[in-house]
């Protein structure tokens, strides 16, 4: 017996972490019950589904036992998934307000989530979250490196959602479309999911998951591996259209003593089409569409930036399916893609491959030209747009893929770009992935850019010149509970350049080295802390040294739900314009607090030695920049959002400044459900003097029907000498529009 015990002894401790992660077997039954979506789980509506119990508290807490108890509830019929939350808990610690759909928003109060990986291949978590009041969140989260690259929030599932708080916690229902989710084709489906609940104890995020989760494992998304078992569904094939009608009236004052002229009403329609081929491709196709903003970009500041500046893509029509063209190298930038008269794109995903394939006629187009010290842009006129994408599964843990991208002009040239991509998983601890392009292009005769000056060997101004170039870029990262690090290698040639992505620098080979030691604690002053160092070194390919430079940061989560964290960034060496600078340090910090439903925070804010990149002749000046957004939930129906971007570069042998301003941006909004809502931003900017004011009332009861009324009011900077004020309208719009989902 005793040598029996010290066989199977070391076999019982090798066998546990893996019985700890097992992955369980969940197969509901089908409903015949009509489930009432009202946030309230009628015992007779729910009597016969799977209950799943979320027993494990993931952060701060290392699947240990939650304080609060948590039961899902899974049902289904042969078209909708249902899915319930019994959420206990002291109704006083209960943070929800409601929220316009999409909202980060929601991200900020007590929720709970389903995890759903439809293919079972760990290359994508589909991220369905609702909110004690069923306002609704769905993101994609893909397995990235970095945090900020994991999350496509542009991705949509039309589901309908209701909660509501009772005496003991809160009740949510969920009720999802087979039709709106991919998977694969078949009656029969096997799914892995997870449940998840976000509370907060004594104003602190707590995490808790139906399954444990493995810190030594980076990939979070390979977690979620329970199996959820449905048996003749039905398939749907969608064919639906959305069409849209919209109108504007704008007018400007000739002169500063005059009012404003108004034009006529200009009127505009456009169509969209959504068809299912099978359950795993669709066909886009848009007409006209109207690609304008609901809510204007915020404003960036730019004036010491030589190179220009990216913003995120708000058109939902771009937005979709675009997660399979990210790429560490900016390859692809679906904003390079500006005013489309007709635009079509086909979308695939099987079980070992997904294909992305996009055609526009761009009617404005846009003209970018990366450099090694500053980019150089452009406005042209129409193109013809084409990006071709195709990933292949080699192995749940390996991916390979490439792309095509290119770009015709009507008044001649072209840019074409051909690349290749890999990620593979090597262990739970270690990753590879590299990315390789290759570009041809001929610039047009035209003068959109005026410039003498040169990029590469060839001139910036566009003269018809042929050149191509390439990149790469090469990463290993490893990750466990306490130590992450990481390896890249960036190769970019002279002539390379990406005329449907967003690429402005190059002439560089850029290595990084980067080490990070973290630990987590379950205590109130202290719940998480890092240490990490970063070393780059950067030379051109004509082995001219550019810049070394070395960053030590700190992160730390203490008390109020706050985040903390400080970077101090040394370049030791740095070349800018054939001019050497040495001993450049700059101190960052960041700051994000949530203490309360009522108030959150958010604070950056840099000083130190910087240079003024954009003078004649570049020098050292002393940095300060600052951006503080507080935001007041006055309600749970009201909130506002100031917020300050403060910048200034101080000559170091007087007081005079290379620049100094600010840009002020005001948010109000009144949500009066989860579909309606009005708001009002106002802005103005100290450095053009100019200011905007921007009224919307939108209704949106889903990801695609929309109807809203605004304008925007401006003033303008030539309008604004010492005698006029910047607040007054010089320049107005009123627009309407309303766009409608028709599903056939």
């Amino acid at each position: 017996m005793a040598k029996i015990f010290r066989t199977l002894f070391p076999l019982f401790f090798w066998l546990c972490p893996l019985v700890l992660f097992a992955q369980e077997v969940f197969a509901p039954q089908k409903t015949v019950q009509t489930i009432n979506i009202d946030g309230v789980l009628d015992e007779k509506e729910w009597e016969n589904t799977l209950p799943v119990v979320l027993d494990f508290e993931v952060s701060p807490g290392n699947n240990v036992v939650p304080k609060v108890e948590t039961t899902g509830y899974i049902t289904y019929t042969n078209t909708h998934l249902y899915v319930g939350f019994y959420a206990k808990d002291k109704t006083e610690n209960i943070r929800a307000s409601v929220r316009q759909r999409d909202s980060f928003g929601v991200w900020s109060d007590d929720l709970v989530m389903l995890r759903l990986d439809t293919y079972a291949d760990g290359r994508n978590n589909y991220l369905l979250m609702v909110n004690p009041l069923g306002s609704q969140l769905d993101i994609r989260q893909i397995n990235a490196i970095k945090e900020e690259e994991q999350f496509d929030s542009s991705f949509n599932v039309d589901f309908e959602s209701a909660g509501t708080i009772v005496g003991d916690g809160y009740q949510v229902e969920f009720k999802i479309p087979f039709a709106s989710l991919p998977f694969p084709n078949g009656e029969d489906q096997e799914w892995h999911f997870t449940l998840f609940r976000k509370n907060y104890q004594q104003g602190n995020e707590v995490f808790l998951r139906s399954q444990p989760l493995d810190r030594d494992n980076a990939c979070e998304i390979c977690q979620t591996t329970d199996r959820l078992i449905l048996k003749g569904i039905e398939i749907d094939k969608r064919f639906e259209l959305l069409p849209y009608v919209a109108g504007n009236i704008s007018g400007q004052r000739p002169s500063t003593d005059q009012p404003i002229n108004y034009n006529s009403i200009n009127p505009n329609a456009g169509l969209g089409m959504n068809l299912d081929l099978n359950k795993n491709s669709s066909l886009e196709l848009t007409f006209n569409p109207d690609f304008s903003q609901v809510e204007a970009d915020v404003t960036q500041i730019d004036v010491n930036s030589s190179f220009a500046l990216e913003y995120p893509e708000r058109r939902p029509f771009f937005n979709r399916g675009t997660d399979i063209v990210k790429f560490s190298d900016g390859a692809f930038y679906s904003r390079s893609i500006n005013n489309p008269l007709v635009s079509s794109k086909l979308l695939s995903q099987g079980k070992k491959g997904r294909l992305y394939f996009l055609t526009a006629w761009d009617q404005n187009t846009p003209y970018q030209i990366a450099g090694e010290d500053r980019s150089f842009f452009g406005q042209g006129g129409n193109s013809f747009v084409n990006v071709f994408r195709y990933q292949h599964l080699l192995s749940k843990n390996s991916r390979m893929g490439l792309v095509t991208t290119s770009r015709f002009h009507q008044d001649g040239g072209y840019g074409n770009l051909v690349g290749t991509d890999g990620w593979f998983l090597l262990s739970k601890k270690w990753r590879l992935s590299y990315e390789v392009f290759v570009n041809f292009n001929k610039e047009p005769i035209a003068d959109w850019i005026e410039t003498d000056e040169t990029a590469g060997a060839k001139t910036a101004a566009l003269d018809g010149e042929k050149f191509s170039g390439d990149a790469l870029y090469v990463e290993a990262f490893r990750s466990t509970e306490h130590w992450k690090s990481f390896f890249a290698f960036r190769n970019i040639a002279p002539d390379y350049q990406a005329d449907v992505g967003f690429v402005v620098k190059n002439n560089r080979r850029w290595t990084t080295l980067y080490h990070e030691y973290q630990s987590f604690f379950e205590r109130k002053a202290l719940q998480f802390f890092s240490l990490a160092s970063k070393a780059d070194l950067l030379y051109t390919f004509d082995n001219n040294f550019k810049s070394a430079s070395i960053d030590g940061i700190f992160k730390i989560r203490t008390y109020f739900n706050t985040d903390i964290s400080y970077t101090y960034d040394f370049d030791v060496f740095k070349n800018f314009k054939g001019r050497d600078y040495k001993n450049l340090g700059v101190s960052q910090l960041d700051i994000r607090s949530t203490p309360s439903e009522s108030f959150s925070l958010f604070m950056n804010m840099t000083f130190g030695k910087d240079i003024a990149y954009n003078e004649d002749i570049p020098d050292v000046g002393k940095d300060l920049s600052l951006f503080i957004r507080p935001s007041f939930q006055l309600s749970n129906k009201f909130s506002l959002s100031p917020s300050l971007r403060y910048a200034r570069l101080r000559k170091l042998d007087s007081k005079d400044y290379y620049f100094n301003g600010y840009i002020g941006r005001f948010t109000i909004r009144y949500q009066f459900n989860n579909d309606l809502s009005i708001r009002l931003v106002s802005e103005y900017n100290d450095f053009t003097e100019r200011f905007f004011l921007q009224p919307l009332m939108q209704w949106n009861p889903n990801p695609s029907t929309v109807f809203y009324i605004g304008g925007n009011q401006n003033s303008l900077e030539d309008f604004n000498s010492e005698f006029y004020s910047p607040f007054r309208v010089d320049e107005t719009q009123f627009y309407v529009k309303f766009q409608y989902l028709i599903g056939l």
